[in-house]
């Protein structure tokens, strides 16, 4: 791991990075095109951060903005999050943007394999 003032991480595969790198040496995206991406996607992006806070603000302001390009990826992610609270900020944030492929993810969430989220899902 690299000393956390020196780094930060690419915002395709997440590994922690040297400041100043230009193209990730893992995955070999180019730094500079995620500059080029609309505020929306790198909050889209941020859904697989590896920090958990600035995944739950990325989920909190797709919510508020209602952002239904997220809604694919916030499915992906439910198939694999573990963390209840992570869950728990999709489900909110399923709310706020609405609509029938938003309602059809909670749906499957009234299955989930824990007591908790399926609470969750069914309350809304």
């Amino acid at each position: 791991m690299l000393h956390m003032a020196a780094c930060f991480f690419c915002p395709d595969c997440w590994i922690e990075i040297a400041v100043g790198t230009k193209t990730c040496p893992h995955c070999g995206y180019v730094i500079a095109e995620y500059e080029s991406l609309s505020y929306e996607k790198k909050l889209i992006r941020a859904l697989r951060h590896p920090v958990r806070e600035n995944r739950m603000m990325a989920i909190q302001v797709l919510g508020e903005l209602r952002s239904r390009a997220a809604l694919p990826m916030f499915a992906s992610v439910l198939k694999i999050e573990e963390d209840f609270y992570v869950t728990r900020e999709i489900i909110l944030a399923l709310e706020k943007i609405g609509g029938t492929e938003s309602k059809k993810i909670i749906r499957r969430l009234k299955t989930h394999k824990s007591k908790l989220i399926r609470s969750a899902a069914k309350r809304l």
